[in-house]
């Protein structure tokens, strides 16, 4: 090598890496995501909350209230901004009482390009940690002034008993809330409000429904062209009527066997695909759904009687989804008496008649139920059973 090639690789300098200032990492989620549902209808929409209060008693021990975040709901451009909150009982020496709690819903905000009244219906659950299983208060229903506010309002409230069984492993407590927000132009301008309209009024009817009806019940009348329409079944049933009394009456619907309530129950149904108190009438008309094939009121009772579903009424809406044959509500309530003692402890014990009629009536029924919740065996035919004949 010359001395010239050496002089030239002294002083020709490998290339390294640029050294670079220290940034801060970059933050690839930028800015925040919301859901708004956009639907013909908005009253066909039930929100569905779910708020669970980590440590359940100790939380509430060294708490005089408690608020859950706030949520928003929102529809066809109309947000609606809640918490549900607990509060307490105070017993006679002023000292609060932890249970049963205050469980609040509060409306804390609204944004709304209309201002309007609406219906508001809701309903509170407990989660029942020992049968994975929602406990339902009954549905309320309120009429709000929905307009752009920042207010708090007190939309309602119910009284919960937290039990054992609400508590899950890690000793929290779950709080279910459904809401469901029906502005009233929508009500209005609805098919099943326009056929409600049509239900009341008194021309075109052409059928008369025989029921058991009181002195100050109002004959039922309705059109046969939406019975043959609804229900095959209840078609076949129209007779031909002829009275010089009611000329406009050409047809009579029997259905004698049935109070008067529990009929326009079924007709409303029939017309406006509802049912008004349908925690009241569910057990009544899951049996009518079924002979008269109509399967959507079928549907809506099996919700109903599921909600509705406790430990002492468990009994009942099993003998009656398998009298109806409705397996789903029928697997459910079998479901719902797994792993719970206090069901366990009703049937051995003999503690309602409702076991006692159907290990009579149904004994395979009876079994299966048994089996649920780990017994086959049955105690309820020993003469010395303890407990009462009251359901």
């Amino acid at each position: 090598m010359s001395k010239q090639d050496n002089h030239f690789q002294k002083e020709m300098k490998m290339p390294t890496k640029p050294k670079t200032a220290h940034k801060e990492p970059i933050d690839l989620e930028v800015g925040t995501v919301s859901e708004e549902i956009e639907v013909p209808v908005a009253s066909e929409v039930v929100f569905r909350k779910i708020w669970k209060i980590k440590r359940f008693h100790k939380t509430i021990a060294k708490r005089d209230l408690v608020d859950s975040p706030v949520f928003r709901c929102s529809v066809n451009g109309m947000a609606t901004f809640w918490n549900i909150s607990v509060r307490f009982w105070k017993g006679p020496n002023g000292k609060k009482v932890t249970n049963p709690l205050v469980v609040c819903l509060n409306l804390t905000g609204c944004e709304t390009e209309e201002t309007g009244q609406a219906r508001v219906r809701f309903q509170f659950g407990v989660w029942d940690a020992s049968i994975k299983h929602w406990e339902c208060c009954p549905i309320s229903s309120v009429v709000l002034n929905l307009q752009n506010s920042k207010d708090l309002l007190s939309v309602g409230y119910k009284s919960l008993g937290i039990l054992d069984r609400h508590l899950d492993s890690s000793k929290d407590v779950s709080i279910m809330l459904k809401l469901q927000i029906i502005q009233s132009d929508e009500e209005v301008h609805s098919l099943s409000q326009d056929m409600a309209r049509l239900l009341v009024k008194s021309e075109d009817k052409d059928t008369i429904i025989e029921c058991a009806s009181k002195e100050d019940e109002s004959p039922l009348t309705v059109h046969s062209w939406i019975i043959r329409a609804r229900s095959s079944k209840l078609a076949m049933k129209l007779q031909k009527s002829e009275d010089e009394k009611t000329p406009n009456i050409k047809y009579k619907l029997d259905l004698s066997d049935f109070q008067h309530s529990l009929v326009t129950e079924l007709v409303r149904y029939i017309y406006t695909d509802k049912v008004d108190n349908a925690d009241t009438h569910a057990n009544k008309l899951l049996p009518l759904s079924t002979r008269y094939q109509l399967p959507g009121l079928t549907a809506l009772c099996e919700r109903t009687l599921l909600e509705s579903l406790t430990p002492s009424n468990v009994a009942n809406i099993l003998l009656l989804a398998d009298q109806c044959r409705c397996e789903n509500l029928r697997k459910a309530a079998l479901h719902y008496c797994e792993n719970s003692e206090e069901i366990k402890e009703s049937v051995h014990i003999g503690k309602t008649l409702a076991w006692r009629v159907m290990e009579m009536v149904n004994p395979d029924l009876f079994l299966e139920a048994c089996e649920s919740f780990g017994s086959s065996s049955s105690n309820l035919d020993s003469p010395g059973t303890p407990g009462s004949w009251s359901d």
